[in-house]
């Protein structure tokens, strides 16, 4: 399994590889449409992040002494 440093710096890396903020951004956009739906129980008003442009929801989860995100925006 890879560290939190590890995956830290392949996100960084991938994101280098652009120098345009829109190939950046179109980036960011084709990663989060590879992540599995939130489940419909975490589409709360608690779990709702406040200022932003469109609806994000944001849940976390302790499993095995780790703390894992799921989101999903309407967006």
């Amino acid at each position: 399994m890879k560290t939190i440093n590890e995956l830290q710096n392949e996100v960084i890396e991938e994101f280098s590889d652009f120098d345009d903020w829109m190939d950046k951004y179109q980036l960011l956009i084709d990663l989060g449409n590879e992540q599995e739906p939130l489940a419909p129980e975490y589409k709360t008003e608690q779990n709702l992040i406040d200022g932003c442009q469109s609806r994000v929801w944001l849940q976390a989860d302790m499993e095995d002494g780790k703390v894992v995100f799921q989101a999903e925006s309407d967006a």
